[in-house]
């Protein structure tokens, strides 16, 4: 077992839950940039005793990426898969990985987001009283039932990004969403089926840097974390890179007007047949 250097004590005057051990779990597939910022906040998070941090790489290609995760390997535990299983495969395998190991809580974090040194603990506290699947990542895509009061607003459903679960909860799902695409939304369907609530933290203790790619390309459709507040040196570093990205090249996160895109759809190339 590695040994995870650098990882402190929490607070003793947190609630209990906050003492039981965590298990961090971090898929990453390429994208070096995102994955230095992930994994500088990650290794940097305030964990219970006997928590741990695991990094599973999903086949990366990208050259760059060996020599990062080589750069935490004392503060981590390391696995990498020979092919890719995609997000709903991944998901999944860090259900089974935790359910094998001694751990109580799980903590899903995104390679192409960032973390409050405090995130864990802080979310350790508010999900302390509250019997759901509980997000650190309260998300612009993802509306709210009701108004907003106290340290948690409730949502429909919750993406996997940011979410901080229970044993009880890994146990339920995993014995019933098998992998596959939209895998977030089958086990809000089947949470939401056994009345079981969902929320998020009314403050984010996590935020989303990957606005380059398919998923959020145009203003409007960029996912975002509200009330982030960075309490590190790395963390403001990263969020001043994503927004001299995002703003530096304002024209490409335009979205087109509706007649461009109807007709970028005509000329389309189609297949035989």
């Amino acid at each position: 077992m590695v040994q995870h250097s650098g990882l402190e004590p929490p607070d003793q005057t947190a609630p209990a839950r906050s003492r039981e051990s965590v298990l961090v779990a971090i898929p990453v597939h390429d994208r070096p940039r995102l994955v230095g910022h992930c994994l500088a906040t990650a290794t940097a998070l305030v964990l219970p005793p006997g928590s741990e941090i695991l990094v599973i790489d999903d086949a990366s290609t990208d050259p760059a990426i060996p020599a990062l995760l080589a750069g935490v390997a004392t503060r981590t535990r390391q696995l990498r898969r020979d092919r890719s299983t995609g997000a709903g495969g991944a998901i999944v395998d860090v259900w089974t990985r935790f359910l094998a190991g001694p751990h109580q809580a799980l903590f899903c974090l995104d390679s192409d987001m960032i973390a409050n040194r405090t995130a864990v603990v802080d979310g350790l506290a508010v999900l302390s009283g509250f019997a759901g699947l509980l997000s650190l990542y309260n998300s612009t895509m993802h509306p709210d039932l009701g108004p907003v009061s106290g340290p948690r607003v409730a949502k429909p459903r919750l993406g996997n990004a940011g979410t901080l679960w229970t044993r009880r909860l890994v146990e339920l799902v995993a014995a019933e969403i098998p992998a596959g695409p939209r895998i977030d939304h089958r086990y809000s369907e089947l949470l939401a089926r056994r009345g079981i609530p969902m929320a998020a933290t009314t403050r984010s203790r996590v935020q989303h840097l990957g606005i380059e790619g398919s998923n959020n390309r145009y203003f409007g459709m960029i996912d975002y974390g509200i009330g982030f507040v960075p309490d590190s040196a790395e963390q403001s570093r990263a969020l001043a890179e994503t927004l001299d990205l995002l703003l530096g090249n304002q024209a490409y996160y335009l979205r087109p007007p509706l007649w461009r895109r109807a007709l970028r759809r005509l000329l389309r190339p189609t297949g035989p047949g």
